[in-house]
């Protein structure tokens, strides 16, 4: 019998680790629609992470619940998993460096409600089964302080932050707040390409095919551009592509394209399982096209389009301004929070947070802990 997740909770909790969840089930489904989790922790990107790639990267997952005792409604959700490397044990998020967003999956209330009991607290300290260190990284500072779960957790400042726009419901209201010779340029190429070179489009892709298309372009665009790209690991190219691909189907991902005579020329990818848009891949032609600014064209045309549709946020992502600060989006500060649970977890914690050669050594031999 499933139950539907109640905004508040006073009676007794049951909390404990669930090593097989399945993220696709209903009773998950309406948790996260009622909680104040991310996109990153809608449910068909969680069961891919934990069924696809955590076996692969040799995570285990560790998915810490709590429910009601009385009937056993589903009330908050830690999708954790365990790794273990070079002896050292972490539990982290199923990330894989793949989320720009990592938090519990429950209503504030309920959060509040936990926090609020140190009896619940040493629960979900004891669901943790003692590895060397808590790991949660890219926690949005607006979001439910974390470190109140977890005693002895701290939060520091993360090197990147994220950029949101905030556009109102009038394109042209937002259009005026951006500088007007940033938009008058981008207008003008508009009508530029496709007078010189061909019909200029800008729209969703939604058939499989078009979208294994437009991952192919996607992964040659940033070829070479960014050391270390996570598109030239076949695993995770092959994750992206067929979650975009079933994001299409399912509402959790649009992957969108600019065309010139139908030929993509700028792929954008991003999840939208919150009803936000969080742009998450983007590469564009930088060959014959590239005074076109063909990259930022598409984030412009897409804003747009998301306005259109009655959408007022849109996610910029995590990293240096850089090419986004001509959108005037608003900084939202992120933080990465540890709780060191044995020596050598303070160690590792310590090394993390305070010290930049260290910590690039700590990720050569502790794989996904970025």
């Amino acid at each position: 019998m499933l139950h539907t997740a109640p905004s508040a909770f006073s009676g007794e909790v049951e909390i404990g680790v669930e090593p097989s969840f399945d993220f696709l089930t209903e009773e998950y489904s309406t948790l996260f629609k009622s909680s104040c989790a991310s996109a990153f922790q809608a449910p068909h990107w969680l069961a891919g992470l934990h069924t696809r790639l955590a076996p692969e990267l040799g995570a285990q997952q560790h998915t810490v619940t709590v429910r009601a005792k009385a009937d056993g409604t589903l009330l908050a959700v830690f999708p954790f998993v365990r790794q273990s490397t070079a002896g050292i044990i972490i539990v982290q998020p199923a990330d894989f460096g793949l989320c720009d967003r990592n938090e519990p999956v429950a209503s504030r209330e309920t959060l509040e409600m936990l926090a609020g009991s140190a009896e619940h607290i040493k629960a979900l300290a004891a669901a943790l089964g003692r590895p060397d260190l808590l790991l949660i990284r890219k926690v949005w500072e607006e979001s439910f302080d974390i470190t109140r779960l977890f005693g002895g957790a701290r939060a520091l400042p993360a090197p990147n932050s994220a950029f949101l726009c905030e556009t109102g419901e009038e394109f042209a209201g937002w259009k005026q707040e951006l500088r007007k010779k940033f938009t008058k340029e981008l207008d003008r190429l508009q009508r530029q390409t496709a007078r010189e070179i061909g019909t200029y489009q800008h729209r969703a892709v939604t058939d499989p095919n078009e979208i294994k298309l437009a991952f192919e372009f996607l992964r040659l665009a940033r070829l070479g551009r960014h050391k270390g790209d996570v598109l030239e690991d076949d695993r995770f190219y092959e994750f992206y592509r067929d979650y975009a691909i079933e994001g299409a189907r399912t509402g959790e991902a649009i992957t969108y394209a600019s065309f010139v005579d139908g030929y993509p020329v700028a792929v954008l990818f991003g999840l939208t399982g919150d009803g936000d848009y969080h742009a998450v891949l983007i590469g564009a032609d930088f060959g014959k096209l590239t005074r076109q600014s063909t990259g930022i064209q598409l984030l412009y045309r897409v804003i747009q389009m998301r306005i259109a549709q009655g959408y007022t946020v849109f996610d910029m992502g995590l990293g240096d301004p850089g090419y986004k600060a001509h959108f005037r989006p608003r900084t939202v500060k992120v933080r990465n929070v540890t709780k060191p649970m044995t020596p050598t977890g303070h160690a590792i914690a310590l090394i993390y947070n305070r010290s930049k050669p260290l910590k690039d050594f700590i990720k050569g031999i502790l794989p996904n802990v970025h």
